[in-house]
């Protein structure tokens, strides 16, 4: 344990999934689920590059939720293993092949001329083709968290598992508002698209 990460009773880990792990959550997929809109509607608006903004913002929070769930603890964040009592992370592709592009893209303005090819479930993708499957592991990795909880039998990991499945659940539910809202309605009316929910 760090400075940045003293450890956590069960009102403060109630206290972070509630808040900073759910922020996280419906920030993704929210953004995810605009990018997916975006990209389905191809509007091509000079000056309306709504998909950009999105990318990174997916891929800002989803590089915060794979440091929780799938890498070690460390002085600067939580990890799901203060969580879950155990030493080791889930397992996700995100340690050997999807960190370093994403911190590179976040952190350092270099040449991105030759993008490098990540994998996903549909073969290769350009790291701004991967908003969808970056949401959706990380969503897997969510109800894997829950699951894990749900084991240990003990009434505060039953608390949590509780708390986890509804966060979960609320930030599908958010994210579903992106599809609905008026402007992506009147976008998908006017282009002749029926829009469907990415999660």
């Amino acid at each position: 344990m760090g400075t940045n990460t003293p450890p956590l009773d069960q009102a403060e880990k109630k206290d972070y999934l509630d808040k900073h792990l759910f922020n996280e959550l419906r920030w993704l997929l929210g953004a995810a689920t605009e990018w997916s809109i975006q990209d389905q509607l191809k509007l091509g608006l000079e000056g309306y590059d709504v998909q950009v903004y999105a990318l990174d913002s997916v891929a800002l929070h989803a590089r915060s939720l794979f440091e929780f769930f799938a890498t070690k603890a460390t002085g600067n964040h939580y990890g799901v293993t203060q969580f879950l009592g155990v030493t080791t992370p889930l397992q996700s592709c995100y340690e050997a092949e999807w960190a370093d592009p994403l911190h590179k893209f976040l952190m350092h303005a270099q040449d991105r001329s030759q993008s490098v090819l990540l994998n996903s479930p549909d073969g290769k993708k350009e790291l701004n083709e991967m908003p969808v499957y970056f949401a959706r592991e990380v969503l897997r990795l969510w109800e894997e968290f829950e699951n894990e909880l749900g084991k240990s039998g003990k009434q505060q990991d039953l608390e949590l598992q509780d708390l986890a499945r509804q966060k979960r659940r609320k930030a599908i539910e958010n994210a579903q508002y992106v599809v609905d809202s008026d402007i992506t309605r009147l976008f998908a009316s006017v282009k002749r698209l029926h829009l469907k929910p990415v999660f």
